[in-house]
């Protein structure tokens, strides 16, 4: 089971990032840290991490684009939600919807009323 943070708008995907592997990169900069301290030499760069904030100020001020922004658990890889995107996204932006925990979202359902 994989952690994963999605943003996407009414054009499609803008950004889906596996936030296990950010956490891996951070705890193994956490301990060059500690032994840099330790040693007292300098300080590795601490890595960049997921742009969270960023992404929150983009959603708001371009609101008329419906931003969304999702925490979700899957069983699949990165490349296979990447490519779900890209050739049929709405059948895994209505289970992230269902399934994952929203962060952010412009997004109202509209409900249409079909004329018979």
């Amino acid at each position: 089971m994989k952690h994963y943070l999605a943003m996407w708008d009414m054009l499609g995907l803008e950004c889906l990032y596996e936030v296990d592997s950010y956490m891996k990169e951070y705890k193994e900069w956490d301990k060059k840290r500690v032994v840099s301290i330790l040693k007292e030499q300098r300080i590795p760069d601490q890595p960049s991490g997921i742009p969270l904030q960023m992404m929150l100020l983009r959603a708001k001020v371009n609101s008329q684009r419906a931003y969304e922004i999702y925490e979700f658990n899957s069983t699949l890889k990165y490349d296979d939600l990447k490519t779900a995107f890209e050739v049929d996204p709405q059948p895994i932006v209505e289970w992230i919807r269902e399934n994952g925990k929203k962060v952010y979202s412009d997004y109202v359902k509209q409900n249409r009323k079909m004329i018979v």
